[in-house]
């Protein structure tokens, strides 16, 4: 995933038990990233919301503009949870989900 070579467009790592430590490697390895266009982590109990905000600064990280920049601009489907629209009372995981799907 770190190389100028990779071909890898999609990579489901659904249920796989992967947690916060799991997805900090993730992002390290996807930040120079030029193929991965898709990324499946649903199922993977473990990724909190300090998990998930990870995720969320990959692909979007506002923290100025040149983090913004260099954020991950190929990765453009990244799916962590499943959201449930019927609750009344979301769920904070939900609400870093919709960003991500934003971002």
């Amino acid at each position: 995933l770190q190389g100028g070579d990779a071909a890898l467009t999609f990579l489901s790592l659904n249920n796989n038990e992967i947690a916060d430590d799991g997805v900090e490697i993730l992002a390290d390895a996807l930040q120079n990233n030029t193929s991965l266009t898709a990324l499946g982590l649903v199922g993977n109990d473990g990724i909190s919301k300090h998990g998930m905000t990870i995720l969320l600064k990959l692909v979007n990280d506002v923290s100025s503009i040149n983090a913004t920049l260099q954020s991950n601009h190929t990765l453009s489907y990244l799916r962590v949870k499943e959201i449930n629209h019927n609750e009344l009372d979301p769920d904070p995981h939900e609400e870093i989900q919709t960003h991500v799907n934003v971002a």
